[in-house]
């Protein structure tokens, strides 16, 4: 899984690319009918040749597009540069990503690829890296609980998280079952039946309190702000009470228990993704009727203008985003050729797709870029004119 340092080192890397380079994006995700026995690669290849790259860019890209890939991939990100003569180095520089997530501002429509020579066509990737969220997720698993950490589409186990936990701990923590403690009671005597479920209440809340302050710990090392609670529904909503405030904010989601102790972080997953997906879904909604609201602002135009005042916190675009723009000679963008001409009267507007300059634009002004995508994505076409944003003031 690609962690935080890794994330660093590929800002690193592609930053340092210096034009022309090839891009190369490709759908590679093996449940789509077009995407049989590789099909996916043919699309590439006949890409990659049409841009006229030099031959030793392109030999080394249509090599790389043989290695093997993941079947959990969607996404081949590749980048190939020609050798730089301050480093010495007579080969093409590669950098290639399978991604098990798909990325916005990518028109796939030309045989699901989008190959481009010249400068360093990196905004999608640097917004996966940057903007995606990591979750955790805590497995209430009887005698032994399991963190995992989930970003881009893969899944690892931390298993150090609880590793100081004693295993007298863990059965007493996997013996409190508040059902058993009833079935326990009914057997006690009348008089000792409340002393007898204090004590037990107690022990119990005295180990989950411990378990939540390592939970809190890792969430904070690991720099995550989603959690989902996996197990039975009674064991997450008991330890959920026991998390702090700034804790509890962060869960998106109670999941269901799975039937095996010791499945695969890869069964974890599988189990955890719909909730992730429905939690997402849920929070670009309540965005769009933040929008509405507020009230925010909407229309390309309005919103392009409201950003380049410097006046939106976030803005909301469409994840198939083809849009085109006018940019004046000044380097602001309007929805139209006249409105980018009254900015910049003594220059001629020049057409841009939005998606080769949304994240530097947002970036410049500190307004965080969320894409919507399905039903989402419909209403922000639908009602809010395919661009939106929240108002700073």
């Amino acid at each position: 899984m690609i962690d935080r340092e890794m994330v660093h080192q590929l800002r690193t890397e592609l930053g340092e690319l210096q034009p022309p380079v090839l891009s190369l994006y490709v759908e590679v995700n093996p449940a789509q009918p077009e995407n049989e026995r590789r099909a996916w690669e043919l699309r590439a290849r006949n890409a990659v040749k049409a841009l006229g790259a030099p031959t030793e860019i392109e030999e080394a890209v249509l090599a790389a597009l043989e290695a093997e890939i993941a079947p959990e991939a969607r996404t081949l990100a590749l980048f190939a540069a020609s050798p730089v003569a301050e480093r010495k180095s007579a080969t093409v520089a590669i950098t290639r990503l399978p991604l098990h997530i798909s990325l916005p501002l990518l028109d796939l429509t030309n045989g699901r690829v989008e190959a481009r020579w010249g400068d360093p066509y990196i905004a999608p990737l640097i917004y996966a890296l940057d903007q995606y969220e990591r979750t955790a997720v805590v497995w209430l698993r009887g005698e032994g609980w399991r963190f995992f950490e989930v970003f881009l589409g893969e899944i690892v186990e931390h298993t150090d998280v609880f590793r100081s936990v004693e295993a007298d701990l863990w059965r007493e923590v996997a013996q409190f079952d508040p059902n058993r403690l009833r079935e326990q009671l009914r057997a006690q005597a009348m008089g000792n039946r409340d002393r007898f479920a204090r004590r037990m209440e107690n022990i119990a809340t005295r180990y989950l309190q411990r378990l939540a302050g390592l939970t809190e710990r890792a969430l904070s090392h690991f720099g995550i702000r989603r959690l989902i609670l996996l197990g039975r529904e009674e064991a997450t909503k008991q330890f959920a009470d026991l998390l702090p405030r700034t804790v509890q904010a962060m869960i998106v989601a109670h999941v269901a228990d799975l039937p095996h102790p010791e499945a695969s972080p890869a069964h974890v997953l599988a189990k955890v993704l719909p909730a992730l997906a429905q939690a997402e879904q849920d929070h670009e909604q309540r965005l769009l009727e933040q929008i509405a609201r507020q009230p925010g602002i909407w229309g390309i135009d309005p919103t392009l203008t409201a950003l380049q005042e410097g006046r939106l916190s976030v803005l909301v675009a469409p994840w198939r985003l083809d849009a085109q723009v006018w940019m004046s000679g000044a380097g602001l963008l309007a929805a139209s050729r006249e409105q980018a001409a009254l900015l910049a009267p003594d220059s001629e507007p020049q057409p841009v797709a939005l998606r080769d300059v949304i994240v530097d634009l947002c970036a410049a002004f500190a307004t965080r870029l969320e894409f919507v995508a399905g039903p989402a994505e419909d209403r922000l076409l639908r009602d809010f004119s395919g661009l939106a944003g929240l108002l700073r003031w």
